[in-house]
């Protein structure tokens, strides 16, 4: 536990909601979902400017309908002051009312770790010294321990706050990373960017943090985390990689250099690892860049090997034919699709998610008629594991076909 003036409440809002007073932990009664709590972080949050009566019982109130707001605000008030001293805390107002403003009593001091952030950035973008800002930044980024109050972060006022502190908090990032990267000191800047990437998983955070392992020269490392990342975004969300991310891709790949060794030890890192693909599937399923890269490789063969190739899409639907607009529905049949596919097809095929609701197939030997068997095949393998109505449409093109297309452009 952090420790504090005597008599100075601390208040953690950044990263979860965590009160302490003389360096013992409160706990404001049995949910921090209450109203009253939330009464106190929106008066806490507006700092000395407050916040007018009207804004505050709307914050408090948005999605309820009460015939009385006036009552039930002048309750909640009371009951928060109750609460407050049940808690162990000073007798005090918490919350005062003048001229129509709300604002957070004097008479017990409190120390707010989102403002304290706030003021912290503020200063940092509008000082003109190097090292001054960058000591501003650097504490305004170890006090950011996470999203605001993401115990209540569907709460609308919540909402609007949090993009605030996380704006303020990539601004942040960016200028330390940066300055870091300009000193060289890349340490710093793969420390900085690998923690922006912890807290906001899904924000391409991990592009610069590649960028940084690069700039290391740690080469292997930048690809292990290339990798895990396309994976995150294909399991969670269903996306394949941003331009961003393939640009990265491409980079690692013209810069990576490996030191001499054993033609059996390199042997052993590119024989695939059989545990790494699920029991009874035969395909192989790799990731979207890899993807990319073995079907660029068939392409230039076609011709040579005289081997027909096709380039199949799945896509999931509806038993209608429409897209699945249930998400938790989707993201069942997507991996209920995936194991079809996997078991479907021969061991000299190839596959990857392109989206949540699509997946890509590399057929080798095939023709036009076979594709057709081939999704029955996995169409009724998606029935058997996903239930009856589970549909989806397919689309396929030659590779030979793909090639002199582009040729004619």
């Amino acid at each position: 536990m952090k420790e504090t003036e005597k008599g100075v409440l601390d208040i953690q809002m950044l990263g979860g909601f965590t009160l302490s007073y003389e360096g013992k932990e409160i706990v404001l009664g049995r949910s921090i979902t209450a109203k009253f709590v939330q009464l106190l972080q929106i008066v806490w949050l507006q700092g000395k400017k407050g916040i007018a009566k009207e804004q505050l019982m709307k914050s408090l109130y948005d999605r309820e309908s009460l015939t009385n707001l006036n009552n039930s605000f002048n309750n909640l008030i009371y009951q928060m002051r109750r609460q407050m001293q049940r808690a162990g805390l000073p007798v005090g107002d918490y919350i005062v009312h003048q001229g129509g403003i709300y604002t957070a009593d004097e008479t017990v001091p409190v120390h707010i770790d989102a403002l304290e952030f706030e003021t912290l950035s503020l200063e940092a973008e509008e000082e003109s010294n190097e090292i001054e800002k960058y000591r501003l930044y650097s504490q305004a980024f170890e006090l950011y321990q996470g999203e605001l109050l993401p115990g209540i972060s569907t709460e609308i006022w919540v909402t609007a706050e949090s993009l605030y502190y996380k704006e303020l908090f990539e601004r942040c990032v960016l200028w330390l990373g940066e300055y870091a990267k300009h000193r060289k000191d890349y340490q710093t800047m793969v420390r900085v960017y690998s923690r922006a990437a912890e807290i906001y998983p899904f924000d391409e955070w991990q592009v610069y943090q590649i960028d940084g392992l690069l700039c290391k020269g740690e080469y292997k490392e930048a690809h292990i985390l290339y990798d895990k990342t396309v994976r995150l975004y294909s399991d969670e969300m269903g996306l394949p990689p941003s331009e961003q991310m393939m640009r990265c891709y491409e980079q690692m790949s013209e810069k990576i250099t490996r030191c001499p060794g054993e033609i059996s030890e390199i042997q052993m890192e590119l024989r695939e690892n059989g545990s790494s693909q699920p029991e009874g599937v035969r395909a192989y399923y790799c990731s979207y860049p890899s993807f990319i890269d073995a079907y660029r490789l068939l392409s230039r063969n076609m011709e040579r090997t005289g081997k027909s190739m096709f380039l199949m899409l799945c896509t999931l639907v509806d038993y209608e034919g429409k897209m699945i607009q249930n998400q938790e529905k989707l993201k069942t049949r997507s991996e209920a699709l995936k194991e079809a596919i996997g078991v479907s097809l021969r061991q000299g095929d190839a596959f990857t998610q392109y989206s949540v609701s699509q997946y890509l197939v590399l057929l080798v030997g095939t023709n036009q008629e076979d594709c057709d068997i081939i999704y029955r095949r996995i169409s009724r393998k998606l029935k058997e594991l996903a239930g009856p109505r589970a549909e989806f449409n397919y689309n396929v093109t030659s590779l030979a076909h793909l090639a002199e297309s582009e040729e004619a452009c």
